[in-house]
């Protein structure tokens, strides 16, 4: 009896471990399922000599080839949320079903706060976009979007606790300290949390929310818009959530969605040059997909005086497109954190959305516009320090200057000026305090304050000139020269 009983738990075992080898056949392929390139079969021999990761190699090509892969992980990947609540694959199970991005944790407990310096670097940057766009006669609005976490927290499991305070809120206080335009966004979406506007498997607002935030966005503008009041909707069962495609990428259920019955003006789409069918191009660019919708423009087919848009966006901003739209004459929207202000039309509004996790990136790369002269008099000159580097990039129209601050140079209000000094000629412009970080990298360099401005050289006569930078009244020694040829 012993003897029959090791003889059927051997086949089982063996059998049970052979299982995968013999439906390996059989099996729907994981490079379809996963859609990516799985590991390639190794060889004994490689390149004339003995492969020595051969082992390994091996391993990776059988592990990623095991049949029913991506349910096995799929089914540990729902123990783990739905039954121990562990954050897996960046998604945190929240309580009825809600699910959150890990990413956006450390706003929720505030532990990434901006530096002092960082929070007032980005204000003085929007605010000198604002000047911008006020100087060619257009309004400015900075949206940032909440983080679901932050409207609601009520389905955050317990062990994250809510910070008072975050990068969001100490932003808001200073913008409202430099008169920078700003929405509350997310006074917004607390105030209408009640109607259900964000997703439960999703990180963003459904086409509910979308329509609410869209009216605070026009009323904060005091631009004439439709309010779409008595629009009738249904909601659908077929959207797929971003989370919840994380969380079971091979077979992701669906969320609820509004869908509007609304009739648009009649409009076509310029960019991209594919965008041919308006209707199908529009639900493209809105659905879940986020497929070729980088640079987006638009124009009515009949104008009505309804002025001229220029949005910088992120994902959130997908499903503003369709009422943006629908109240200017033409709109550009381009999926960008560091706005390109040049292509902010004379007169035409500027919207600047991003979302509250990428607050920091605002002061990553600066903004593209011409930096605004000073008159600036009141500084010390000669000022050697060791951390002030200035590079110049050539562009169209001009240059741009960038570099390094000296931690010991920087000016607690994080203004900084770049002075060209040369022909008898003595010109101040007012840069963004930001430390290019791409571009420093290719230089060898990285720093955490830096300053960047794009500078048009047009009509600045042929000759050399010394470029200086001064902060909290202090002037630089000469850090590089500027050349510029005759036409």
């Amino acid at each position: 009896m012993k003897k029959a009983f090791k003889i059927i738990y051997a086949a089982i075992f063996f059998g049970v471990c052979a299982a995968p080898l013999i439906a390996m056949p059989f099996a729907a392929s994981n490079e379809q399922i996963e859609k990516r390139e799985l590991a390639a079969k190794p060889k004994i021999i490689e390149d004339g000599k003995l492969n020595t990761d051969f082992s390994t190699q091996a391993e990776a090509w059988y592990n990623d080839r095991l049949p029913f892969r991506a349910k096995v992980l799929e089914g540990a990947s729902l123990i783990k949320s739905e039954v121990f609540g562990a954050p897996v694959a960046n998604v945190i199970t929240g309580s009825d079903g809600w699910l959150f991005f890990e990413g956006s944790a450390a706003d929720y407990m505030n532990t990434n706060a901006l530096s002092d310096y960082r929070i007032e670097a980005t204000a003085v940057t929007l605010e000198l976009m604002e000047e911008n766009v006020k100087g060619k006669g257009g309004k400015f609005l900075f949206v940032p979007m909440p983080n679901k976490a932050e409207v609601y927290d009520e389905h955050m499991p317990a062990y994250y606790i809510k910070a008072e305070e975050n990068n969001y809120s100490r932003l808001l206080d200073k913008l409202k300290e430099h008169n920078v335009s700003v929405l509350d966004m997310k006074q917004v979406m607390r105030d209408n949390k009640e109607a259900g506007i964000y997703h439960k498997r999703d990180t963003h607002w459904n086409y509910l929310g979308a329509l609410i935030g869209y009216n605070a966005i026009m009323d904060s503008l005091s631009h004439p818009h439709k309010t779409y009041d008595s629009a009738s909707y249904n909601i659908t069962n077929d959207w797929q959530g971003d989370l919840e495609k994380l969380l079971y990428p091979n077979d992701a259920g669906y969320d609820e969605q509004y869908r509007f019955d609304i009739e648009y003006e009649e409009f076509r789409f310029t960019m991209p040059p594919t965008a041919k069918d308006t209707k199908e191009s529009l639900a493209l660019f809105m659905s879940d997909k986020e497929e070729n919708d980088m640079r987006i423009a638009t124009r009515k087919a009949t104008p009505i005086g309804a002025g001229s848009l220029y949005m910088a966006r992120d994902s959130f901003g997908r499903a503003l497109l369709p009422f943006m739209i629908d109240n200017y004459d033409t709109a550009l929207f381009e999926r960008r954190a560091a706005p390109n202000l040049n292509s902010v039309p004379q007169g035409g509004d500027m919207i600047f959305e991003i979302v509250e996790r990428n607050l920091a990136n605002i002061t990553i790369m600066a903004p593209n516009m011409p930096a605004p002269q000073r008159e600036i008099t009141d500084y010390t000159g000669d000022y050697t320090a060791e951390g002030n580097k200035a590079f110049i990039k050539e562009e169209s129209g001009g240059v741009q200057v960038y570099g390094t601050l000296d931690e010991n140079f920087i000016s607690d209000d994080a203004r900084v000026y770049i002075q060209l000094t040369g022909n008898g000629r003595e010109l101040t412009y007012e840069a963004f305090p930001i430390a290019e970080k791409e571009l420093l990298e290719k230089e060898g360099e990285s720093a955490e304050y830096g300053f960047s401005a794009h500078i048009k050289t047009g009509e600045l006569p042929e000759g050399e000139y010394e470029i200086h930078i001064i902060s909290n009244k202090m002037k630089s020694v000469s850090l590089e020269t500027l050349r510029i040829k005759g036409e």
